[in-house]
């Protein structure tokens, strides 16, 4: 693992990672929310499939800076700017969960950088998916309704309600999952853990930003898309269904063998997915 960190447009930090092959094909990770750069599924697979992975903190995570009202199309501008730091041109990219939406408005904002997009495990736009907003239910409705008339308020309200969670971090990864019993628990521990370092605050803004308006459609974003679900995952089913349908370029994946964590599980042919479509660049 190769660690850093660079200076945005006004000073902000942007923690990162770089894992794998150094001299590999670039893939750019998406961690989840919470999640942090350290959120890496197999550094061995992920050399042996000659991959460059790069992670990094979104804002408000680990040891990014918070970013004020921050929204989803504001990531691409904080990607860019690494891939220019680390002297990428071109790469592939790979949302897990939480992290799915801002690699989908990455893959839009960058169209020209971005070769591929692996969409795995991941919640769609309120807007598209047709069960989005009765699934968030009545406890969690009206903090999204919140968010599109007062965004901070929204945030606050909802770092508040996270601050408990925050005596065991491991608390958001689950308890049932059989992934959680193997070679990768110590590293799930780590992310998640350092996602918290800063309170809340990262994890807020993810939702909010999530739940407003994303500033393009999945019509919009052509780039050549992978979607990925495991079918024991209780949650963004009718999600990836959504992405699959409405991504121009986009096909559907199911894995029947895992449940929300199927990223572990899978990493190698993820990685293999996303280095084939960029033509190993």
């Amino acid at each position: 693992m190769r660690e850093g960190a660079i200076a945005l447009a006004g000073g902000r930090a942007l923690a990162f990672c770089e894992w794998g092959d150094a001299g590999g094909s670039p893939v750019v990770l998406f961690h989840g929310s919470p999640g942090s750069r350290l959120f890496c599924p197999d550094d061995d697979a992920t050399r042996d499939a000659g991959v460059r992975l790069v992670t990094f903190d979104r804002p408000g995570y680990g040891l990014s800076a918070p970013r004020p009202d921050r929204r989803l199309l504001d990531t691409a501008d904080d990607v860019a700017a690494l891939l220019d730091h680390l002297a990428i041109d071109r790469c592939a990219v790979i949302g897990w969960s939480g992290g799915g939406p801002f690699a989908v408005a990455t893959a839009y904002a960058l169209a020209e950088r971005v070769t591929h997009l692996s969409v795995v495990s991941a919640p769609g736009p309120l807007d598209e998916v047709p069960d989005a907003w009765e699934r968030l239910g009545e406890y969690r409705r009206p903090t999204a309704e919140m968010a599109r008339r007062e965004p901070a308020r929204s945030v606050r309200a909802i770092a508040r309600h996270m601050g408990p969670f925050l005596e065991d971090p491991v608390s958001f990864l689950g308890r049932n999952d059989p992934v959680l019993r193997g070679a990768a628990y110590p590293m799930l521990v780590a992310q998640v853990t350092e996602a918290t370092r800063q309170g809340a605050g990262g994890i807020a803004a993810d939702l909010v930003a999530m739940w407003c308006n994303w500033g393009f459609t999945l019509a919009d974003v052509d780039t050549p898309a992978r979607v990925f679900h495991g079918a024991l995952d209780p949650n963004n089913g009718s999600d990836a269904r959504c992405y699959g349908e409405n991504m121009p370029n986009a096909s559907l994946t199911v894995w029947d063998d895992t449940g929300h964590l199927g990223v572990i599980v899978h990493w190698s042919g993820l990685l293999a997915a996303a280095v084939a479509t960029a033509g190993g660049v």
